[in-house]
């Protein structure tokens, strides 16, 4: 049986550890605040390590690489929250396949409106992380789902069975093309809603009798 001294022992590393936690979230919280509102150049380490109550030499504690690193971090919160949106709005769609996938592409570009997402993902990211690590990101956050729904798709008969890899990879470059257009757009509203029409239609070219 654990003695009292191993419980006080366990207890102070819970505690060390949830510190740490809470830390890395204030850290995390605060450059993404400070990212999106002033931009990667315009947002020193410094100013980071104030809004977030701990000194450098913790921040560096917990992101060694510094200010790309945390950005990194960034990033990676944000797919992880859109990721979970789209689930979620996808379950409450009617339960069909092809109403969840046109639920999914809807709250999909409507996120693309979002001034944080815009800004840290679509402006920013391919800059700060350079384009390959940055696309290698988009891609694996992206795919996973978007081969789950096709695959769906394609078994419900709703669209046409293709080679899954390259469907999935052809929508997601549609649908990058669309967050990137609406992230530069001095009217972001319009182009979201030319390219919600012509995705669409796109999706609804591949169900079955509508293709040449």
């Amino acid at each position: 049986m654990p003695t009292t001294t191993s419980r006080r022992e366990h207890a102070r590393r819970s505690r060390r550890e949830e510190y740490s936690e809470s830390t890395r979230t204030a850290l995390v919280a605060s450059a993404l605040e400070l990212f999106a509102e002033s931009g990667y150049a315009e947002t020193s380490l410094d100013a980071i390590a104030s809004a977030s109550r701990v000194t450098k030499g913790a921040l560096y504690h917990h992101f060694p690489g510094g200010k790309k690193a945390l950005f990194t971090a960034c990033f990676d919160q944000i797919e992880d929250e859109v990721h979970d949106r789209l689930v979620h709005q996808a379950a409450l769609a009617d339960g069909s396949p092809w109403e969840m996938a046109r639920a999914s592409l809807r709250t999909f570009l409507d996120i693309c409106l979002e001034p944080t997402y815009r800004r840290i993902v679509w402006q920013e990211g391919p800059h700060v992380l350079g384009f390959a690590q940055w696309w290698d990101c988009e891609e694996r956050h992206a795919l996973v789902l978007l081969r789950a729904m096709l695959a769906k798709l394609m078994d419900g008969g709703d669209i046409e069975r293709l080679p899954l890899e390259p469907l999935a990879r052809t929508i997601s470059g549609a649908l990058a093309g669309a967050a990137t257009a609406i992230g530069l757009a001095d009217d972001p509203a319009a182009v979201r809603a030319d390219f919600e029409q012509v995705i669409a239609r796109l999706l609804f070219g591949l169900r079955p009798g509508e293709s040449s």
